[in-house]
């Protein structure tokens, strides 16, 4: 699956009356348009102010870094976790059970979310929903701290 994220900075001419508002805040003029593709298909295409890009862009950059040790087994990394606030970098193996057990604690808290994220686990970083994003870095919290219990060292056993 081939996943693109794009965002263009000042989209909009300064003198441009039509200027949208933000789509999370709802308050500033947008300034950045953010696009995501999966496989082509546009599935995200949001106008955002600055203050509201920037967990975004963050992300962004952290997804461009490259390899990475992941937080948990030490493996290859090479993307930080979805949901997360904080970029945590995972491997797949370690990526794929953190995932596992975010969705059971939304299916046990928010089961709305699940039909909502269609189970794509990057919809929570790309919802642009204050309240989902606020549940969400709980959660994810929850779910890191899941991954590390029983170790010492706070990292997951390899395989």
């Amino acid at each position: 699956m081939g996943i693109s994220f794009e965002a263009d900075l000042n989209c909009w001419p300064d003198d441009d009356p039509s200027m949208p508002l933000c789509v999370k805040c709802h308050h500033n003029e947008a300034t950045i348009h953010f696009v995501q593709k999966v496989d082509g298909d546009e599935k995200v295409d949001a106008h955002l102010c600055e203050a509201c890009a920037q967990p975004t862009m963050a992300r962004l950059e952290a997804y461009r870094q490259g390899r990475q040790k992941c937080e948990f087994c030490g493996g290859t990394a090479f993307s930080p976790l979805p949901g997360a606030r904080n970029i945590i970098y995972a491997c797949c193996g370690c990526r794929a059970e953190y995932a596992r057990i975010f969705f059971d604690l939304c299916a046990a808290e928010h089961p709305d979310l699940i039909q909502r994220s269609k189970r794509e686990i990057s919809f929570f970083d790309t919802c642009f929903d204050s309240e989902v994003e606020a549940w969400s870095g709980v959660t994810s919290r929850e779910a890191v701290q899941k991954m590390r219990e029983g170790r010492p060292d706070g990292q997951k056993k390899k395989p």
